[in-house]
């Protein structure tokens, strides 16, 4: 067997030992059972080289028991969060360190911070304790990344509702205890990382650079292109977009980072630059705009995915292509085990883009006879095959499927590139000068009329989502 091949089946071995403990309670004396028989398996390989497929069983046996292990840390994580000795239903005091960019939402803000200290009652001794706390707490005051504050209210712990596992769900995110509408005081501030506050800040002067520029809901659709920001758009519009099946451009993920990597190449090859030069400036500029809106792990798993179709064109070999895609997803698995059955988004993004890089290439010649103007060919063979891949898990969890969604997105993702490439220039001239951003954002005003017109045209079918 290749090794190629084998590396591949080490690797879907792990992620299957994290899909596995995800689901179930494994004793650790089976887990024992697996490293055994895996090392058993892999000295009698040793003694006899000819046995290369007890190796290969052995290696499997060992990367899946180490799957096991390493979500069962995770789960670990939780009993180390000492905060939720304290959810007893008794208002309390916590101070913590605001540790991500407020989710500023239509009613409330959301706040994850990282509790240091509890203060059971009045004049009571503070006690030290760990754990993050996710407050939902009033649009105003506002308050920002690294603000050390001071909460007054009642910790409770999340439930499950409607076969959820909310819990679950917070716990990717290392978030353990939740706190609603306490009453919060800031006590002082840059308390957090220096560089990721200056990323955060360069991220907000972005956005009201933004907000500055376009009127509503065109600022919003912008944000949420550009940065994956959805807190303003209006709510009508979001049903516009779910009844058409293009709510994936208003999530910053790998499709979007992908169109910026291939307007760069495409402009780069015109100018006769190499493959090998096109990637690497490619590259540069996806991590200077992977820092500028701020590095969260949800863009850093979008970048990770536009970096993969970007090494994919340039080695064009397609059996690379399985290799590639799993050793990324693996490797954001073994960072954060609870994304691969928790993070709706990880999976998404990840189906797509296998979509685009093997059901693509066998869809191609069956629509040869469409015109290439304005990517019409590409843009509809690469929309069925990332619809094709991830309609399972949009019935699963959405529990319907919009009928008109490769048309839409086919009109819309012809013109997306254009739209995001002056969108975000504007953007940074509006940084600079107001006046000259508004003048250079014209087109991009122009272009997101034409997208809001679209999914307004297309929502307004009868039947056009088809709920289950």
């Amino acid at each position: 067997m290749h090794t190629s091949n084998v590396f591949l089946l080490a690797l879907l071995a792990f992620i299957a030992g994290v899909g596995a403990r995800s689901f179930f309670e494994v004793d650790v004396r089976f887990i024992m059972v697996l490293a055994a028989g895996g090392s058993f398996f892999l000295v009698y390989y040793f003694l006899d080289r000819s046995k290369t497929y007890w190796g290969i069983a052995g290696m499997l046996l060992i990367v899946f028991a180490f799957g096991i292990v390493r979500f069962s840390w995770h789960e670990a994580a939780r009993k180390e969060a000492t905060v939720l000795a304290y959810a007893n239903g008794n208002a309390l005091i916590i101070r913590g360190v605001v540790e991500d960019a407020p989710d500023i939402r239509e009613k409330n803000t959301r706040l994850k911070i990282r509790a240091t200290e509890v203060i059971p009652g009045e004049n009571e001794t503070p006690h030290p304790v760990e754990g993050n706390v996710l407050l939902f707490a009033n649009r105003y005051p506002v308050f920002q990344y690294g603000d050390e504050i001071q909460v007054r209210g009642t910790v409770e712990l999340p439930e499950s509702f409607s076969g959820f596992d909310y819990p679950s769900y917070l716990a990717k995110d290392q978030i353990y205890a939740l706190m609603y509408y306490p009453d919060v005081e800031l006590v002082s501030s840059d308390k957090g990382n220096r560089i990721r506050s200056v990323l955060f800040s360069l991220k907000q002067t972005f956005e009201q650079s933004l907000e500055r520029i376009f009127p509503e809901p065109h600022a919003a659709f912008l944000k949420g292109i550009l940065l994956g920001s959805r807190s303003s758009i209006p709510s009508w519009l979001l049903d516009a977009f779910q009844a058409t099946g293009v709510t994936h451009i208003i999530a910053l993920s790998g499709f979007n980072i992908s169109i910026i990597a291939d307007t760069i190449s495409r402009v780069l090859r015109r100018f006769y630059v190499s493959p090998r030069g096109t990637f690497w400036i490619s590259l540069f500029v996806i991590t200077l705009f992977t820092l500028m809106v701020g590095a969260s792990s949800s863009i850093v798993r979008a970048s990770l995915m536009g970096i993969l179709v970007l090494l994919a064109a340039k080695e064009g070999r397609r059996y690379q292509g399985p290799n590639a895609l799993v050793f990324v997803g693996a490797l954001m698995v073994l960072h954060n085990p609870a994304i691969l059955r928790f993070d709706v988004a990880f999976q998404l993004s990840f189906l797509a883009t296998a979509g685009l890089l093997f059901v693509a290439p066998r869809l191609g010649p069956t629509f040869h006879f469409l015109p290439e103007f304005f990517g019409f060919r590409t843009n509809m063979v690469t929309t069925l095959a990332a619809q094709i891949m991830v309609l399972p898990l949009l019935l699963y969890y959405f529990g319907g499927v919009s009928l008109v969604s490769p048309f839409t997105n086919i009109l819309i993702l012809s013109f997306m590139p254009l739209t995001m490439l002056f969108g975000f220039f504007a953007g940074l001239i509006g940084m600079v000068w107001t006046s000259a951003g508004i003048v250079a954002g014209a087109v991009a005003y122009a272009l997101i009329s034409y997208h809001i017109f679209i999914v307004k045209l297309f929502s307004s079918i009868p039947f056009a989502f088809l709920s289950f």
